[in-house]
C-alpha cells in the first residue's frame, strides 16, 4: 500500500494545547503509514493542490476564522475526496461564521457548564456504518468540559453523553452526541467532542476511538 498523506493544521487558543494534543497522535498516523506534515498557519489551506495531494487533514485550531478562499478551498477539497477529522474546539468551536465549513463538519460548540463535569460516554448500539470506530469499546466516564452543541441527522453517531438539567433554563436531561461520523461529498469526516486537554485525549478509550477515527476519515 503506498503511503498517505496527512496535514496537521494547529494553533489558535493555547488553552486547547493543539501542539500537546496533536503531538500525541502524530506518531499514531506515522505508524498508521501516513507521512505527516505540521502547519502553524490557516494560509496553508489556500494551497488547493496541496490539499488535493492531501489525505486527511487535522484540525485543531480554536477560536479561528477562516478567510473565504481559506474555507472555499478547503471545503471543495473534502467535497473531492480529502478526509477532515478533529477533537473538541478545534474542530466545532472555530470558524463559526463560516457556514460552509460548519456544514461539512456536522456541529457547532454553543456552551458548556462551568468546570469540570462527571459524565459517562455512551456507546451507541454498534451501526452497520462506521461502527469499527468504537467497536469493543463499553460505555466510560470522564472528567472535562462537557459540551452542548447543535447538530444534525446526517451524521452517524458513535457515542453520546446526557447533560442533566442544572436548576436553569431546562428541566429534562438532553443527550447530546460525542463521537460522530459524516460523509461530506467524496470525503469523510470524523468529531469528537472530548479534547479539552492531553489527559482527556490519554483516556484509553477516547485515544482509540480518535486514532481510529483519523484513519477511517482518510481518502
Amino acid at each position: 500500500m503506498s503511503q498517505r498523506n496527512a496535514l496537521v493544521v494547529r494553533g489558535g487558543w493555547e488553552g486547547h494545547d493543539p501542539v500537546g494534543c496533536t503531538r500525541m497522535f502524530i506518531p499514531r498516523l506515522e505508524r498508521a503509514g501516513f507521512d505527516v506534515s505540521v502547519a502553524e498557519d490557516l494560509s496553508v489551506y489556500e494551497d488547493a493542490d496541496l490539499l488535493a495531494a492531501t489525505d486527511l487533514v487535522v484540525h485543531s485550531w480554536s477560536g479561528g476564522e477562516l478567510t473565504p478562499l481559506q474555507e472555499s478551498t478547503l471545503v471543495s477539497a473534502v467535497e473531492a475526496g480529502t478526509g477532515f477529522a478533529g477533537w473538541h474546539g478545534g474542530v466545532i468551536g472555530t470558524n463559526v461564521a463560516a457556514a460552509r465549513y460548519l456544514r461539512m463538519v456536522g456541529g457547532r460548540f454553543l456552551w458548556h457548564p462551568d468546570g469540570f463535569q462527571d459524565f459517562t460516554v455512551r456507546i451507541t448500539a454498534l451501526p452497520e456504518r462506521d461502527g469499527e470506530i468504537t467497536q469493543g469499546i463499553e460505555d466510560f466516564d470522564v472528567l472535562t468540559e462537557h459540551y452542548w452543541v447543535l447538530t444534525d441527522t446526517l451524521n452517524t453517531v458513535l457515542a453520546t453523553s446526557v447533560l442533566s438539567p442544572d436548576g436553569g433554563q431546562w428541566d429534562v436531561p438532553v443527550e447530546f452526541p460525542v463521537v460522530w461520523t459524516r460523509r461530506w461529498g467524496a470525503g469523510r469526516v470524523f468529531v469528537c467532542t472530548l479534547g479539552h486537554r492531553v489527559a482527556d485525549l490519554e483516556v484509553p478509550q477516547t485515544a482509540k476511538m480518535v486514532e481510529r477515527g483519523l484513519v477511517w476519515a482518510a481518502r
